[in-house]
């Protein structure tokens, strides 16, 4: 959908009819000359209160990044470069409580708030290519509110681009890392 818009300064709600017929409503923000995804309003929720789904900094970042490379094999190659860069977790950390359930690799991650309130997080896998998705991960919500993260919806991952690198497998333990990281963030709220 194209709209063109005089030039309002508020953020706006819009109602988008999908393909399915169903009608979605959500709210735009204007930035210098266009509008951009604030976040879906849902459910219940009264119009013109934004819901809390833009992404953290550090998330924007790297989703910017990776949708600059237009290949999917040099996208795969920097999440093997990034698991080259994440340090090893000491075993010790290497517990259940840790550990992500339903991943083809085994994969730990912790979560944690530095002096600020933000998030710090750690993980490791004993597959490279999880150990980048996992650094992904970490490099993306670290310095993220609690509450950022616990509002996030998983739709970054597709904007990363790397779904066609991805077996369903892979996506699905992609997944269950952030909810794993959603969960332990909602415990330090």
């Amino acid at each position: 959908i194209i709209m063109s818009l005089a030039s309002r300064s508020a953020p706006m709600s819009v109602s988008v009819r999908g393909g399915g017929g169903g009608v979605r409503s959500c709210v735009l923000a204007r930035s210098s000359q266009s509008y951009s995804f604030v976040g879906r309003i849902r459910p219940g929720q009264r119009r013109g209160v934004a819901c809390r789904c833009s992404l953290p900094s550090n998330l924007q970042s790297l989703v910017g990044a990776f949708q600059m490379v237009p290949d999917p094999m040099a996208r795969y190659k920097q999440l093997l470069f990034m698991a080259q860069k994440l340090p090893a977790m000491d075993d010790v950390h290497k517990v259940d409580q840790n550990k992500v359930e339903g991943c083809v690799s085994q994969v730990w991650v912790i979560v944690n708030l530095d002096e600020d309130g933000k998030l710090k997080l750690e993980a490791d896998s004993d597959s490279q290519l999880t150990k980048g998705l996992a650094a992904l991960l970490c490099k993306g919500l670290t310095g993220a509110t609690p509450d950022e993260v616990v509002t996030l919806e998983p739709t970054f991952i597709e904007q990363l681009g790397l779904k066609q690198s991805l077996t369903p497998s892979r996506s699905n333990g992609f997944l269950n890392m952030f909810r794993l990281i959603q969960k332990k963030a909602a415990n330090l709220a």
